[in-house]
């Protein structure tokens, strides 16, 4: 088993390390290059100017090297962003995904007496919200192409203000959550797509118009078929929302509030807010 310790570059508040249980062989040097630069040189390129000096084998073991960088980084983005009231805790996730990068499983237990149960569910969201690309061959299992990792996800306590940036995507993550648990997951939606909500709301948070289009999910666009019944039951649903509840709601000098809200769907995505005992 290889042991992976990296650190967050989306925040510094979160930390995860990767433990790859599908081994990865030790990159040999070459020239005067250590076997991290060349993954960097690599890695900064966007995998699109390898040295010609690398063999294909080590090609192979860059690209898996990418993919963990990407899977690391993205859950710790997706981690805080979906965490914006704060909570902190340590929690050891364990995920398991097929050859095509369908999730098949996403199990958290907290790693320390102090982790809130919030922190923890809300890791297990994250995993059953994501989507990937496809495995690199270097990281399948040799006997059913799956990958599975055990990624530790640390949320600390640090007083620095988190930036505009951050803080848009956090209201913008918890906007994405409430309408799949008040809309969309309502409907056990066994398809992969994103479910584009336009919405105007007065001041009591009573929905006057809400138009619903449905596009192609980017990681998985050929799976994609419109569906008119969804949609439909969608906007219905929409209308009958009260956006009071919704955090960060608020309306305009006018009273009156237009938002556009995003909610990607995928089946195993179902799995989301429910939790064994």
């Amino acid at each position: 088993m290889s042991t992976i310790k990296m650190t967050s570059r989306a925040d510094c508040r979160l930390t995860s390390a990767l433990l790859l249980l599908t081994g990865l062989v030790a990159l040999s040097g070459c020239r005067q290059l250590t076997p991290e630069q060349r993954i960097d040189s690599w890695i900064d390129s966007d995998g699109k100017s390898a040295p010609s000096y690398l063999t294909p084998e080590e090609i192979k073991r860059l690209e898996a090297r990418r993919y963990l960088r990407v899977l690391r980084s993205t859950l710790a983005r997706s981690v805080f962003w979906a965490n914006g009231e704060g909570m902190q805790g340590s929690v050891k996730l364990r995920m398991k995904l097929n050859q095509q990068g369908d999730v098949l499983l996403c199990e958290a237990q907290p790693s320390d007496a102090g982790a809130p149960p919030g922190f923890t569910n809300l890791v297990m969201d994250v995993c059953w919200s994501s989507s990937w690309n496809s495995i690199p061959e270097g990281l399948q299992n040799p006997a059913d192409g799956t990958l599975e990792v055990i990624a530790p996800l640390i949320a600390s306590g640090n007083t620095s203000p988190i930036s505009d940036y951050e803080r848009g995507h956090q209201r913008t993550d918890a906007e994405s959550r409430f309408f799949w648990d008040n809309v969309v997951a309502k409907q056990s939606i066994n398809a992969f797509g994103r479910a584009r909500f336009e919405f105007t709301a007065n001041v009591k948070g009573q929905v006057a118009s809400c138009d619903v289009t449905l596009k192609k999910h980017y990681f998985r666009p050929e799976y994609f078929h419109p569906d008119p019944a969804l949609q439909k039951v969608l906007a219905t649903q929409c209308l009958q929302l009260d956006l009071q509840q919704m955090p960060g709601f608020r309306v305009g000098e006018n009273g009156v509030t237009h938002r556009v809200v995003f909610v990607d769907y995928l089946p195993w995505k179902n799995h989301v807010g429910k939790y064994s005992e």
